[in-house]
């Protein structure tokens, strides 16, 4: 890796220096710090640097000017140079003078991370190369050193395929999935698993796993712990072995969640163990990126529990305030998630219906009781008023920065398909699929229930108005489905 690293920060920005000093003590890195084009030649003058990470704009010598007597006092330091300014041609003539590495501002730890190893390796190889071209005639130590440069470069490249698989995830992707994915696709391995850790029954079970095509490898289900690995586990032993397999364990905040198993050769040759350090190191790479997104995923679904639980408190006290609410968001919420069922929605649609159908109506709690409230029939004035509560349920709502798709679709649950709705007029599919899904089952619970100016409509008579309906207020195919749904018959203009 990086560790016990000689590394000089050039950068005229103290929270730049600072922000990347912070980020390599953990590595017991030595670092040395220069503001300035000449006090980074002074640093190099005075102490062993192998690395140097250089800002291109100096307040007194330009980064490029720098490089070239960095190359003239130590051509084996490694530069790595960084810059916000995105000039193609200033890349190319670091690159020509020597620079290792060209890292654009804003960047990612990570991809600092991965830049820094990567020239560190590649300092290690010149090392050894200038030394070895020294010597013209070890042609077999030149020889060498070009064959362990490719497999630096073909690790260096696993180690990049890892970060970017994991890197590109998103909530809503399937982590185990993913990751047993790449398992099979950087390791070569013919059969790979992710196994959930019952510490009651002392056992691993099966979530995911990726079979053997041709038979030479089979998975187990379940897997009996005995109680002494168990407690290697729990005292820091990371990996095992078994019938063939390696195994290695998921460890977050201490606790032991689950395990990767990966066994087999593509080419159908059993894996003979024990398995080369290189497969357990990446193993351990994959895992350890796995851990990290599980637990990413962990906190994101605890903060989204605690969001919900105060959207819901919210409704609670309109509920208090209008008790047909209540009802009502339980209802639209059960028949909405059915229909997204019998439409064939996508899984994320999904999601989004269960979210945002029981507090669709959120917005209310801005709505004054007389209004709210009120038997008869409102004037134009407190109609209008009581249709802003989809604007104010947005902005409730968009108050929660892991909740915009949701605030979005808040706000359009009154659009009508002719355009003709609130509060945007938005017309056909400029309506988002899910606000067209649940106005379609609000409409139709509130034309079931009973209101203090109304008498509730029979079943018949509202599938009726939906039929009616169809093209003008409701989505064609949506009001199409429900009615199949709700047994209504045939659906025609």
């Amino acid at each position: 890796m990086i560790e016990g690293s000689k590394i000089l920060l050039v950068d005229d920005s103290p929270e730049v220096v600072e922000l990347i000093s912070d980020f390599l003590a953990p590595y017991n890195c030595e670092i040395y710090r220069a503001s300035t084009g000449k006090q980074a030649i002074e640093v190099l003058s005075e102490k062993h640097v192998e690395i140097a990470i250089l800002d291109v704009k100096l307040p007194d010598i330009d980064g490029i000017a720098l490089l070239d007597t960095i190359r003239l006092q130590d051509p084996t330091v490694a530069v790595v140079m960084i810059t916000g300014c995105h000039d193609p041609d200033l890349i190319i003539e670091a690159m020509k003078k020597g620079a290792s590495d060209f890292l654009m501002k804003p960047f990612s730890i990570d991809k600092l991370l991965l830049g820094i190893m990567k020239v560190r390796k590649q300092r290690e190889l010149l090392v050894e190369k200038n030394s070895i071209l020294s010597d013209l005639e070890d042609k077999k130590k030149i020889e060498l050193l070009n064959r362990q440069l490719q497999t630096k470069i073909a690790e260096l490249t696993k180690m990049y395929h890892i970060s970017d698989k994991f890197n590109s995830l998103n909530i809503f992707d399937d982590i185990y999935e993913k990751t047993i994915l790449v398992v099979n696709e950087v390791l070569n391995s013919e059969v790979s698993g992710y196994y959930i850790v019952d510490h009651e029954n002392q056992q691993l079970i099966l979530y995911r796993s990726r079979p053997a095509h041709n038979g030479h490898a089979s998975i187990e289900q379940n897997i009996s712990l005995p109680a002494e690995l168990m407690e290697e586990v729990k005292s820091g032993k990371r990996h095992f072995l078994r019938n063939e397999k390696a195994f290695l364990s998921l460890i977050i905040k201490g606790e032991w969640v689950g395990a990767i198993m990966m066994g087999g050769k593509t080419n159908g040759r059993v894996r003979k163990h024990p398995f080369s350090q290189n497969d357990m190191y990446f193993l351990r790479l994959i895992a350890d990126k796995a851990a990290m997104q599980i637990e990413n995923r962990m906190l994101y679904e605890s903060l989204f529990e605690s969001v919900l639980q105060t959207l819901t408190s919210l409704i609670i006290a309109i509920n208090r305030r209008d008790m047909y609410t209540e009802g009502h968001c339980t209802r639209v919420a059960a028949m909405s998630l059915a229909l997204a069922d019998h439409l064939g929605a996508a899984e994320y649609e999904k999601d989004v219906v269960r979210v945002v159908a029981p507090i669709h109506d959120v917005g209310k709690i801005g709505i004054p009781d007389i209004i709210l409230l009120k038997a008869g029939n409102l004037i134009d004035e407190e109609y209008k008023l009581m249709k802003s509560h989809s604007v104010y349920g947005e902005e409730i709502i968009n108050r929660f920065d892991i909740l915009g798709d949701e605030a979005r679709i808040t706000r359009h649950h009154h659009e009508r398909f002719d355009g003709s709705g609130y509060p945007d007029r938005l017309a056909g599919e400029e309506i988002p699929y899910c606000s067209r899904l649940i106005a379609l089952c609000d409409t139709y619970d509130a034309m079931m229930t009973d209101r203090p100016y109304r008498k509730a409509l029979t079943r018949e008579e509202t599938l009726a108005e939906i039929k009616r309906c169809r093209g003008r207020q409701f989505d064609p195919d949506m009001a199409d489905g429900f009615v199949e749904m709700m047994g209504g018959g045939s659906v025609g203009n």
